[in-house]
């Protein structure tokens, strides 16, 4: 048993077993480790991590779960084992539970009350055909249109230096000068490569132009040899049906769940 909050090379290979399952965690880990706190049981092939996310790190959860100090998200292969992880989870304070199986929420739910708020849907790609006049791959940021992807909350100071360092590239259409669609795909570990910011200016909607920057990404990861991860809000029927017109696979459902000691 372990209990960390710094992130050892065992607490990452545990998760490496499983890239795409544990996506979610690995995300976290590595690009905001100052806001984690991890502990995670290993017992033979069985294994269960848990990390408690502060949310003064998190913009996204502060808005959306002001009343919660910190979010729990859970992998485990074990319900025995994550039975056993949740004597280090706070019982005091109001937390988001994010989960991806039925059975940890069953666990979860013997000793915290939960009440579903949304989820996250996670799409893959096995194979994407080739794009023919697609949009414009770019690897350096001389003219990313990071106006247009901050409508969709990411920053310049964010995206910037991945995009800089090689771990992220941008896929946009133009008309002329002018940014008609874009998207971004950013390296989250290893091979696996997530696709987001998707956003078209509202005057171009309807034309397909979401589709064929998200093609021309997917497209662009295969060839590098990379995994293709697309998540979108189970409320977002746009952009499922756009991860389905593009033939990936929902592999995964990320839900959250509120839970604060006052709701038993």
């Amino acid at each position: 048993m372990r209990s960390e909050h710094a992130i050892s090379d065992t607490v990452l290979a545990v998760l490496r077993r499983a890239p795409l399952d544990n996506v979610v965690l690995l995300k976290f880990l590595l690009a905001s480790p100052q806001a984690a706190t991890v502990h995670q049981i290993v017992r033979g092939d069985d294994a269960a991590t848990v990390l408690l996310l502060d949310h003064r790190f998190s913009d996204f959860d502060r808005e959306t779960y002001p009343a919660a100090s910190a979010s729990a998200l859970i992998a485990s292969n074990s319900p025995k084992l994550t039975r056993d992880l949740l004597a280090f989870v706070p019982r005091r304070e109001t937390l988001v539970f994010k989960l991806t199986s039925q059975a940890d929420r069953l666990v979860v739910a013997e000793e915290f009350p939960l009440e579903r708020r949304t989820a996250f849907l996670s799409y893959t790609a096995s194979a994407t055909a080739p794009p023919g006049a697609e949009a414009e791959i770019e690897t350096t940021t001389a003219e990313t249109p990071f106006e247009m992807l901050a409508a969709q909350g990411h920053s310049a100071a964010w995206l910037g230096p991945l995009i800089e360092s090689g771990r992220a590239f941008i896929c946009v259409l133009r008309d002329g000068p002018r940014p008609l669609s874009a998207c971004f795909a950013f390296q989250i570990d290893g091979p696996v490569w997530e696709v987001g910011g998707v956003f078209t200016q509202p005057v171009e909607r309807g034309k397909g132009l979401a589709y064929r920057v998200v093609h021309t990404a997917l497209a662009e990861l295969q060839r590098r040899g990379h995994v293709a991860r697309y998540q979108v809000a189970e409320e977002n029927t746009a952009s499922i049906r756009l991860a389905e017109t593009l033939g990936m696979k929902r592999y995964l459902t990320l839900t959250h769940y509120l839970s604060a000691p006052d709701m038993r």
